[in-house]
């Protein structure tokens, strides 16, 4: 009877240690895509804002979002693409 509930709690870990395997690279992959969100956008508003204010220009404001938004695509978009390429080699294997 010990031997069973030894066994049954080896088979518990280890299931335990498989549950939390798949949730890392998806907690990464989020922290990821969120960076890419967050830092080129506030840095766009904020670059843009201390240069619009310095020359007096709203469309240089607005270049500055803009391309803050398209770094924030671009950036998301290798991400997406680098993480399916880690999942097709998981399942590969």
């Amino acid at each position: 009877m010990n031997e069973d509930n030894s066994n049954l709690n080896k088979d518990i870990t280890q299931a335990q240690k498989y549950d939390k395997a798949w949730l890392k690279p998806v907690l990464i992959f989020y922290a990821k895509t969120t960076s890419w969100i967050i830092f080129p956008l506030v840095l766009g508003f904020w670059g843009g804002g201390y240069v619009s204010k310095t020359v007096g220009s709203q469309v240089l404001f607005f270049i500055f979002i803009m391309l803050g938004f398209l770094i924030t695509c671009l950036g998301i978009y290798r991400e997406i693409k680098g993480y399916k390429k880690d999942l097709e080699k998981k399942d590969g294997k």
